[in-house]
């Protein structure tokens, strides 16, 4: 979705859709968009500033990091961003970014692609740890079945090399 600056007064509303799927990197391919992206954006003019915020949501397939089985995820995120003209941008040697500077991004010409940060809100809002279920028990280190499916008697006391360290360790304290 393009936004012309001209086009904006003090602000606009920019409602629609978008393909997730056409901005995804080599590194989001195991990420698949069951539904588009939806936006409800309120882009405002400050000064030569513009500040864009509100909605995005869609719905997501993953893989749960525990068992391996595809789920369906909802996504839902606020985006919040500014944008300053790329001729604002300090001319500095690398410094750590305050917390206001973290939203704080640049753009060059009169038209402004918000699609990237949207894709990119969603990006964020995706769990680092992607499970099915919170109660997910995940699959047996030991035969590889789904422990949510079906119950297997290997049992949960396999010894490891680490654990038996471990069990050294604690008993000399």
């Amino acid at each position: 979705m393009i936004v012309k600056l001209h086009d904006i007064e003090e602000s606009i509303i920019v409602r629609g859709t978008m393909d997730g799927s056409k901005h995804k990197r080599p590194e989001d391919a195991d990420l698949a968009f069951e539904s588009p992206i939806e936006y409800e954006l309120t882009v405002t003019k400050i000064g030569s500033n513009v500040r864009v915020e509100g909605p995005v949501a869609c719905t997501m397939k993953l893989v749960c990091d525990r068992c391996l089985e595809a789920f369906v995820l909802p996504v839902s995120a606020h985006l919040n961003i500014e944008l300053a003209p790329k001729l604002d941008q300090p001319k500095l040697p690398e410094v750590e970014l305050t917390g206001e500077e973290m939203n704080l991004y640049y753009f060059e010409g009169d038209e402004l692609d918000l699609e990237p940060y949207v894709y990119e809100e969603v990006m964020l809002a995706i769990p680092i740890k992607a499970l099915c279920d919170e109660a997910c028990k995940g699959i047996c280190p030991v035969c590889g079945k789904n422990q949510n499916t079906e119950a297997c008697k290997c049992g949960t006391s396999k010894a490891t090399g680490l654990g038996e360290k471990l069990q050294v360790f604690l008993k000399d304290r």
